[in-house]
């Protein structure tokens, strides 16, 4: 695995953690509703498992959530980032202009 996919499975377990801990559901409660050990869902939850679309979707469902949430949750701040960076781009053209010293 490279580092930015850690890092993607990172955000995203940590997005579900997150999520069952809102709902109040503890790892035994996830496993007796789907057909993962707990251990397993540890693992994906704190990104030290390569997880694939279906088992994510498999997992939002037991949560009783749209997949939808765990990403916009999981990569909130990489959206943010990459508007941002939109906007500087498009403003980059725009440099203030140098205001004339009085000696000039």
């Amino acid at each position: 695995m490279t580092e930015n996919e850690i890092d993607i499975y990172q955000k995203i377990g940590k997005a579900l953690k997150e999520i069952r801990k809102e709902k109040k559901l503890t790892l035994q409660q996830i496993e007796k509703k789907s057909d993962q050990h707990a251990a397993r869902i540890s693992l994906a939850e704190n990104g030290k498992s390569n997880l694939s679309i279906g088992w994510i979707i498999h997992y939002c469902n037991v949560l009783d959530i749209n997949p939808n949430e765990v990403f916009i949750r999981a990569f909130a701040e990489d959206f943010k980032s990459q508007q941002l960076d939109r906007i500087f781009d498009k403003f980059a053209a725009y440099q203030l202009e140098k205001t004339p010293t009085e000696n000039e």
